[in-house]
């Protein structure tokens, strides 16, 4: 982060109802769903670092799973959250089954190719299980049922309303505190919402 940095972030009217139980008007079936995703205590597979998670989140459709899409990568962390979102379309009447799966990254130049990533466990559940656990819902990794734990995911879910507002924002920092003893430091910066139930969840970090 240098000085005069310049951050363009959209703030979506987003309303965290309870238990998100949303209110569709006659005939409104659908209502679109934010989901933001945090892992704990992750297994490390590294042998001289800690793993570098990133989760791949998948809808089944008929005996298929479709990719719907995935968090950035954050390296050398068993406990990451993740700014990048997913919204997704929560059909009401209808069962709807996902899939997290956490791999550890170790092809950076091929993040989209798990077949090139090492995986450190995955579950399934229905969208309507996140939506009405309230204000986050946590499940353990494992690579095969009934197997080891690999660490645990957390899904907050808050209802997406339609908005057009967007802020810019200029950042810059002085006189921050020198942390590195060779050289001067990589500062950062991280943005993170209030949740209505309480807690924070970040939806926005810089690059050192």
């Amino acid at each position: 982060l240098s000085n005069n940095t310049v951050i363009q972030y959209s703030i979506r009217n987003m309303a965290a109802q309870g238990s998100l139980q949303p209110q569709a008007s006659p005939g409104d079936t659908c209502s679109k769903v934010e989901l933001s995703l945090s892992c704990s205590g992750l297994k490390d597979l590294d042998v001289f670092s800690k793993s570098d998670p990133v989760v791949f989140v998948y809808e089944k459709s008929g005996r298929q799973w479709a990719k719907l899409g995935r968090t950035e990568v954050i390296d050398n962390n068993l406990n990451p959250k993740f700014s990048k979102t997913l919204v997704v379309d929560y059909h009401f009447e209808e069962v709807q089954m996902l899939r997290f799966v956490v791999y550890d990254v170790d092809n950076r130049s091929r993040v989209d190719d798990t077949s090139k990533q090492e995986l450190i466990g995955q579950m399934e559940c229905t969208l309507a299980e996140i939506v009405t656990a309230g204000q986050q819902y946590s499940r353990t990794l494992r690579v095969t049922a009934g197997g080891p734990s690999r660490g645990k995911v957390t899904i907050q879910s808050e209802e997406v309303q339609d908005s057009k507002f967007s802020i810019h924002m200029q950042l810059s920092a002085t006189g921050l505190d020198k942390k590195d003893f060779f050289g001067k430091s990589d500062p950062m910066v991280e943005i993170a919402k209030a949740q209505e139930g309480g807690g924070f969840t970040v939806v926005y970090r810089s690059q050192p």
